[in-house]
Order: structure tokens, then C-alpha cells, then sequence
């Protein structure tokens, strides 16, 4: 409940309770932003905001059945794991019903983008002549994975990040937590990246391994010291998250932008270490990064992956010193 009243505050909720005074709303919306948790969110507020004869006002029997998802016109999908054919097939009887305690219906189907694109192209008629009165609030975090046919008939919205000051408020009662820092850094004003940080046991130790890397990584002997670590495949995307992090502030101080640099606690550790790289080599690190990053839905073996990396890195260190 405290996280929805932030997203109750966000500008593109007003504007679609506008277009619902002025009856202009869209049979169909899709959200957007790279925070998966974020989405659901904005989707359930603005739920409660077209329902609730208030706006959210948290104490309507509509505000308080779409908290506990029980609303009975609210429907939410994936039933399992991923969007699948027999979601899209549920869906399409479901729109046909009549609503039960409200004048419309909405169908909200979170994470379009892990679904397959038999189950996307099942859905798409009903998307494109929609039962009256039936609004469809579709979330993605990755418009790539979204067939263009699903997103050539909805309206686009970009649910956006959280100021700074702002996602310091919300996640204020956190401020024992050992991560509470680097969560509010590295979580980009993004509320699930936050709680995921928030909620990582191990995240302060991959932070500083991580950190390990870049600062005391200088010669091929020393890659051994880092391969002790086992990876499985969540910690593996944090440790490149990082990484990428990292490199990206590195070559901010070496544009002379520091203002630029996301985490400040670094700009004392790789200002004494800025003369080891140069510009060209960290823009090469970065991208190599990204390339393993791609590798790693591969069958190839995580801990395979990360020690090519690490001789990688080094070589790209020194050929562009």
C-alpha cells in the first residue's frame, strides 16, 4: 500500500484520469521501463485510480479488493510463471463477460515480453477489436521482446524512475539496512532494483569483489585469485551490473566529467588508478561486458564465461594504455 501512493503521484496517471473525465481513454496501454516491479505497480495504480470514485482512496471496497487482488473486474495475468496460450485463450472468454461490481473491466497482463510469440499473436485480436468497455494494461520491461503488431495497437507510456530525494523517502524505514547506500545508488530510482538490492544478503560482497576487479586486477597471475568464487546465474548479472557500473564511472573521471559519476564513493579509489586505463580501453571493457552479458544465455558455463572475461579485460587494459 505505501509503495502504490507514490505511483498514484506520477504525471501519466493524471493525464489518463483526464482522458477518462473526457471519455478519450484508450482501449489499450502499454508500460514500459526496465524495472519489471515498477510496472506492475504503475498498472495497479492506475487501476485503482480509474475505479475509485476518489482517485486511490485506499478505503472503497474497488481501492481495497484491487490491493488484496481480488477484484473481481481486475484481472491479472500471467496465471503462471510466463504469459502463455491458455492465458491469451482465458483472456479472450473474459472480455466477453459483463463486469460484476463496475461499469468496465481491466485486464492487466504483466511481463509481455517473456511470453511467447504464439501466445502474443493469440491475444492480438482481441487488442485489436476489444469488447466494449474492457481495457487492456500490458507491461513490458523490454519493447524489444513485444511484437510490433501488440505495440502498433496500444499507446506507449514510459513509467519513469524515481528522483533521488523522492526514492530516499519511500524507502526511508530501510535506512539500518546494510545495503540501504548502494541500493539507493545502483538501484537507479527503480522500486524493485531498490528492494532486490535491499533484500540481497550478498550484494555488499559482490560489491566489493567487484571493486577488487577493477582497482587490484593487473596482471594475468592474479585472474586465479578471482576464480574461487562460485557463480550461479543471479549473482553472475549483478556482478556485471556492477562491472558496467564501474567502468562506466571510470571513464567519466577520465573525461573529466565526475559530476557524472553515479556512485562518489569510487572517485577517491579510481582517481588512483585512472592513469592505468585510458579512454579507448574502458570504452572496449564496457562493451566487452556487454558482449558476455549476451553470451550468457548461451549453454555456455558461467564460471567459463567469467574468467574469459577477466583475460579479456586485462588484454584490452594493455593494448590501449
Amino acid at each position: 500500500m505505501e509503495l502504490i501512493k507514490y505511483f498514484l503521484k506520477l504525471p501519466f496517471i493524471t493525464k489518463l484520469l483526464q482522458d477518462k473525465q473526457q471519455n478519450k481513454l484508450s482501449s489499450g496501454y502499454l508500460f514500459h521501463s526496465l524495472d519489471a516491479s515498477s510496472n506492475a505497480f504503475a498498472v495497479t495504480a492506475l487501476a485503482m485510480t480509474l475505479l475509485c470514485k476518489k482517485s486511490g482512496c485506499f478505503s472503497c471496497e474497488n481501492c481495497i479488493k484491487i490491493l488484496k487482488n481480488s477484484h473481481p473486474d481486475v484481472l491479472y495475468y500471467p496465471k503462471e510463471k510466463a504469459f502463455s496460450v491458455f492465458d491469451a485463450k482465458d483472456i479472450i472468454e473474459q472480455a466477453y463477460k459483463k463486469p460484476m461490481i463496475a461499469n468496465f473491466k481491466i485486464i492487466i497482463i504483466n511481463g509481455i515480453d517473456n511470453s511467447s510469440i504464439e501466445a502474443q499473436n493469440k491475444l492480438l485480436k482481441i487488442i485489436e477489436e476489444p469488447p466494449k468497455n474492457v481495457f487492456f494494461l500490458i507491461t513490458t520491461s523490454n519493447l524489444d521482446k513485444v511484437l510490433q503488431t501488440i505495440k502498433s495497437r496500444l499507446l506507449k507510456i514510459k513509467v519513469p524512475c524515481f528522483s533521488l530525494d523522492e526514492i530516499k523517502e519511500i524507502f526511508d524505514s530501510f535506512r539500518n539496512n546494510e545495503n540501504y547506500s548502494l541500493a539507493i545508488t545502483y538501484g537507479q530510482g527503480y522500486v524493485g532494483k531498490t528492494l532486490e538490492i535491499l533484500k540481497n544478503e550478498n550484494y555488499l560482497a559482490i560489491y566489493e569483489f567487484c571493486k577488487e576487479i577493477v582497482i587490484h586486477l593487473k596482471q594475468s597471475s592474479q585472474i586465479i585469485n578471482f576464480l574461487n568464487e562460485k557463480i550461479d546465474k543471479d549473482k553472475f548479472i549483478i556482478i556485471l551490473t556492477i562491472l558496467s557500473s564501474f567502468y562506466r564511472d571510470l571513464l567519466m573521471l577520465l573525461c573529466n566529467q565526475d559530476y557524472l559519476v553515479v556512485d562518489k564513493d569510487l572517485i577517491k579509489d579510481f582517481a588512483e588508478i585512472k592513469k592505468e586505463f585510458s579512454i579507448n580501453s574502458v570504452i572496449k571493457i564496457i562493451n566487452l561486458i556487454n558482449q558476455i552479458n549476451e553470451k550468457r544465455f548461451s549453454n555456455v558455463s558461467l564460471n567459463l564465461l567469467f574468467e574469459t572475461m577477466l583475460v579479456k579485460i586485462l588484454e584490452v587494459k594493455f593494448r590501449c594504455k
